[in-house]
């Protein structure tokens, strides 16, 4: 099948790796140093259990090289999506399925909305991945499933042809009841750290045991709850306190990603998270001052250090 993986970061790698390994056609769509790393040194993967390496790489800048493709899986940040639809126009055909792997929760609508929204899948990742340098991606731990499904009962196909395409390469995938609720759950257990951690500049340990944080994470949280039922996603019950549980688990010393991301100097997705959650209160009538004081507190500082 005829590939192509937009942004050759951690994910992106990580899973054109594999699927090159299988025998699949894949095209990386990268740029800068990334993209030259691709051409020169091929692409390695670390795993706990196992070191390969793909040694030659089909990457470019330029998607018209590539042209019309099978299957594209995007994977770049959400402050980067508008360089992606540019790639998926030239991409995607009518019959080309598209799997969005970002944060947040409406990539896949921003997708078909600039392009066409016929096979756009929705996705999502829990993988522990990360690219210690270019063309180098370290995946440690368990690999934890990449999660499908369709969107529109027309794509029920697209979602069975992709994931098999991604089973027989190896990877972990599997499609959940509802992929809207299961996107929306990772969005709420994503969002309720990100900006909280972000802002006090601690990490799990410190910001969990303090009671006026902790009280951040759960109001931060069922503020997502309340808008994703006005978006007609009705989550499990408890689902806050399920997610708090989980993070009490988390190791200590850990950090979520968006308040990794300030102390590099990156970019923040900020508007794919916090402003999401305030926009779409908006738009229901559903107040959100947590997450509107946690974007508030960090707008300013989202674009980094580019």
């Amino acid at each position: 099948m005829k590939i192509a993986i937009i942004g050759a970061g951690a994910l992106g790698g990580y899973y054109g790796a594999k699927l090159a390994r299988a025998g699949e056609a894949v095209h990386f769509i990268a740029r800068g140093e990334t993209l030259q790393a691709l051409r020169t040194r091929g692409l390695t993967v670390v795993r706990d259990d196992q070191t390969f390496t793909v040694p030659e790489v089909q990457a470019t800048a330029d998607a018209e090289e590539v042209g019309l493709v099978e299957l594209v899986l995007v994977t770049t940040k959400t402050y980067d999506l508008e360089g992606a639809i540019e790639a998926l126009r030239v991409l995607k055909g009518p019959e080309t399925i598209v799997v969005p792997l970002q944060n947040g929760v409406d990539s896949a609508a921003r997708l078909g909305a600039a392009t066409d929204p016929t096979h756009i899948l929705g996705g999502l990742t829990y993988l522990p991945a990360s690219m210690p340098e270019r063309g180098v991606v370290r995946q440690g731990g368990t690999e934890k499933p990449l999660v499908l499904g369709p969107l529109r009962d027309a794509d029920e196909e697209a979602a069975k042809t992709a994931l098999l395409v991604l089973r027989g390469a190896g990877i972990a995938a599997e499609r959940p009841a509802d992929i809207r609720v299961a996107i929306w759950m990772k969005f709420m257990g994503a969002i309720g750290t990100m900006g909280v951690q972000s802002v006090a500049g601690r990490g799990f340990g410190p910001t969990r045991e303090d009671p006026d944080t902790r009280a951040l994470y759960m109001g931060c949280m069922r503020e997502v709850e309340a808008v994703a039922g006005k978006s007609g996603v009705v989550l499990p019950d408890g689902t806050p306190d399920q997610l708090m549980s989980a993070i009490d688990t988390y190791p200590a010393e850990a950090k979520a990603s968006m308040l990794q991301d300030l102390e590099q100097g990156k970019p923040l997705e900020l508007e794919a998270m916090h402003g999401t959650v305030v926009r779409l209160g908006e738009a229901f009538g559903v107040p959100t001052p947590v997450n509107r004081f946690l974007y508030a507190a960090l707008k300013l500082r989202a674009g980094a250090r580019r």
